[in-house]
């Protein structure tokens, strides 16, 4: 029956497992820790290598605020209200829009142009040159110009030592001795030799100059520059620029700020400057046509004769007023007269007093008046003490009488002057009253003069006004920026990242080892691990046998404590379960290719069942390529092949082995030119039922499954050994294995695994090593075998 002999390191419990794949990673790592220290060394090497070339990068970092309209201060939000009030200015610009500027081409050019950023001062050590800024750099080259023809067409370099009076420049074939302070005319431009008394340093025995295109200097600080809004609710902007040289980063983002502040405050004069132009020309335009209203002013006037036409018209109007009331007091004064009169003409006969209410306002009848009322009054008295006839009362009457009518002739000459004066009012208040009636005509022609004098006088003040705003806010325009952190460079570069590469490299070499064998394990389409038995063939593995160094062909002997031995006697164990029934004892052993150990399995084996006490025939019927006879170095006299053409008998192929008492041998003979026939002859039939009868084992050691002879062989077969050798046979040479195992064309089929080195292994019996780990190499162990378990088994078996 057939068993597959599993062994005792592939239990199927998960911990079981789980400890086997930890402890396979431990031996994995022991068996390649040289090449692993190795590994990390050279990793280490090559990492220190590295940090030499590499050139440290340092990141730069600068915070700016773009300031809102609504929080500028000084006159510059001035001039944004001036121009929104005139209708210059419709929108601001925000952090979104300054980002762009901060990051333009135009912006970046300039700081090149202006710190000459593509002139770079070098150290030129072994192997690498070192790029030195400011006060690294004992000289300066300032360029006064460019050769732009030249400098386009690629980048111009050269040599500099230094002197004690100047220095010597080598480019291509060309040598030029400066002096210091002198002009150099170079191929790429015209320079003026500095010498830079910052430099504290020791100088070098050789620096470098390289002058590249602005154009190409200006695109790679723009690529490197970092320009970035952290986030919508703030107007800041974040700055950053890597840079090998610390100082140099820090002056170069400084002045990318300070020229992005001057282009703010050039934009903000520019529009000052724009702002006083149009106002200039327009107080031209305005001043004009404001001459121009004022002359029609003047002529009108003057055609009008006015001055004043407001004031004259409220002088006509009050002067009207005045001779109506003047008429007014005319009339009434004519009335008192007339009044007067009829009260004089009425009381003729009857005289008395005039009322005083009805006084004109005239001196001479007002005398007259008062002196009648004053002798009236005296009459009225005489009369009562006297009579009318009393001399005195004729007189008084005479007296009454003549100042009565002088009083009526006084009243009708002053009632003539009224009448006289009331006229001339009269006239004159109608010449007044058709000129105030001629008044609104002419205001409104003046009012509308007016008007367009008021308008362009307004408008030229307020022009004059605010070119003053303008001139005073050009002459304190500031940018509309802060700068809220200026540039500063991070203590340490952050590339290249040491801590990091260096235990990259140190994980990376003790990587480098195991995906080396995986790679090659990946690759390999050789047996390497019993896995890959397994994962192709389900015919069971039998034996495992470890690695012989070569040095012997038998390896087993009967007080041996080796691991080798130990093997053998393993699969001297398994084979006896196979082989349960009585005269089931002829084992064939065969393989796919030569070279895989057939012969040496089946040499050992015949040895290790003849120890045991078993008389064992070990038949050479590699018929095409046979090897044990001379492996063992012993001369057949007679072999298979002369038995089968009838020249010998079956006695007189059988010869004892020499390795053992119980071991016999049968050599192949000479070799055939036709052995497939050989073995179909009915004497090999017959041989091996006489060997069956007289031997306790027949150990058939047969051709490799490449040609038919082992399948001839296999009908006389109780069981079949399958050579499989570690780091030789195949994997599709297995899937052969496999397809005869299902076809059953060989009997009682089973693997032995041959060549197994320490630690490259995960098998049964050699995985636990029936050898030192467990104490069986404490016996007393023959010579040779003590020798041999000195060495790793390298070397190849037969």
């Amino acid at each position: 029956m057939q068993q597959n002999i599993t062994p005792l390191t592939e239990w199927d419990l998960n911990g079981s497992e789980r400890e086997m794949d930890i402890s396979k990673v431990v031996r994995k790592a022991y068996s390649l820790w040289p090449w692993i220290i190795l590994c990390v060394l050279m990793s280490g090497v090559l990492a220190f290598i590295y940090f030499y070339f590499a050139i440290p990068v340092y990141k730069i970092n600068a915070k700016i605020l773009i300031k809102d309209d609504d929080s500028k201060t000084g006159n510059g939000s001035g001039d944004m209200s001036m121009l929104k009030n005139i209708g210059l200015l419709s929108g601001t610009s925000n952090v979104d829009n300054e980002l762009e500027i901060v990051k333009s081409y135009t912006l970046m050019n300039k700081v090149v142009q202006d710190l000459q950023l593509n002139v770079v001062y070098e150290v030129r050590k072994p192997l690498k040159a070192v790029e030195i800024y400011g006060k690294q750099v004992p000289f300066k080259l300032h360029f006064l110009s460019f050769n732009d023809s030249l400098l386009n067409s690629g980048t111009f370099s050269c040599e500099v030592s230094i002197h004690k009076t100047g220095i010597t420049l080598k480019e291509k074939n060309h040598v030029y001795d400066a002096k210091w302070q002198d002009t150099v005319l170079l191929s790429v431009g015209k320079a003026l030799l500095e010498l830079n008394h910052d430099f504290k340093g020791a100088y070098e025995k050789l620096y470098g100059v390289a002058v590249f295109t602005p154009a190409a200097v200006t695109r790679n600080y723009m690529n490197m520059l970092d320009a970035a809004i952290p986030n919508k609710q703030v107007s800041t902007i974040n700055l950053s620029l890597p840079a090998s040289i610390p100082e140099k980063g820090v002056v170069v983002v400084n002045r990318l700020i300070k020229e992005y502040m001057q282009a703010n405050v050039d934009d903000n004069n520019r529009i000052a400057d724009s702002t006083m132009a149009f106002i200039d020309t327009r107080l031209v335009v305005v001043g004009d046509q404001l001459q121009d209203i004022e002359k029609q002013i003047q002529d009108f006037k003057q055609r009008n004769e006015l001055a004043d036409l407001g004031e004259q018209a409220k002088a006509l109007i009050i002067n009207t007023g005045d001779y109506t009331k003047q008429m007014a007091d005319q009339e009434v004064q004519l009335n008192v007269i007339e009044s007067l009169e009829n009260y004089l003409q009425d009381n003729i006969d009857n005289p008395r007093v005039v009322p005083a209410s009805l006084i004109v306002q005239d001196a001479t009848l007002s005398a007259v008046i008062s002196q009648y009322n004053l002798l009236l009054m005296q009459r009225t008295r005489l009369l009562l003490s006297s009579t009318e006839s009393n001399p005195v009362v004729i007189n008084i009457d005479e007296q009454l009488k003549v100042l009565r009518g002088n009083m009526l002739h006084g009243i009708a000459s002053v009632k003539r002057s009224a009448q006289t004066a009331l006229a001339s009012l009269r006239g004159n208040a109608g010449h007044l009253q058709a000129e105030i009636r001629r008044v609104p005509a002419k205001e409104r022609v003046y009012l509308d003069y007016s008007r367009q004098q008021a308008i362009r006088q307004e408008l030229y003040l307020f022009l004059l006004q605010k070119r003053e705003e303008a001139a005073i806010s050009r002459s304190s325009t500031v940018a509309n920026i802060r700068i809220i952190d200026a540039a500063q460079s991070d203590p340490l570069p952050f590339q290249p990242q040491k801590r990091l590469i260096l235990a990259l490299a140190v994980l990376g070499g003790m990587i480098l080892p195991f995906l080396i064998v995986y790679a090659k394990d990946k690759l390999n389409t050789r047996l390497s691990e019993k896995k890959d038995i397994e994962a192709i063939t389900s015919v069971p593995i039998i034996g495992e046998i470890g690695h012989s160094d070569g040095s012997e062909f038998v390896v087993v002997a009967a007080r041996s404590r080796a691991s080798i031995s130990e093997q053998f006697r393993a699969l001297r164990t398994s084979l006896q379960f196979l082989l349960t029934k009585k005269n089931d004892n002829v084992v064939m052993v065969t393989s796919s290719i030569s070279g895989e150990g057939k012969s040496f399995i089946s040499t050992n084996l015949a040895t290790i069942l003849a120890i045991a006490g078993k008389r064992v025939v070990l038949m050479e019927l590699d018929l095409r390529k046979p090897k044990i006879f001379t492996s063992l170095g012993i001369k057949p006299d007679k072999g298979f092949s002369q038995y089968a053409v009838g020249l010998a008998t079956a006695e007189e192929i059988i010869q004892p082995s020499g390795i053992h008492r119980n071991l016999y041998l049968i050599s192949s003979g000479p070799i055939p030119p036709n052995p497939a026939e050989l073995l179909l002859q009915e004497s090999t039939s017959q041989l091996l039922d006489k060997l069956k009868e007289d031997f306790d084992y027949v150990i058939i050691d047969t051709t490799p499954n490449l040609v038919t002879d082992a399948q001839l062989l296999s009908a006389y077969a109780h069981t079949t050994l399958y050579i499989v050798r570690m780091n030789y046979t195949r994997k599709q040479q297995v899937g052969l294995v496999n397809a005869l195992y299902k076809a059953g064309k060989m009997p009682r089929l089973n693997l032995v695994v041959n060549d197994i080195r320490q630690g490259k292994y995960s098998g049964g019996y050699y995985g636990y090593g029936y050898g030192n780990e467990y104490g069986y190499g404490d016996y007393v162990e023959d010579e040779h075998i003590k020798k041999r378990s000195m060495k790793h088994f390298f070397g190849s078996k037969s």
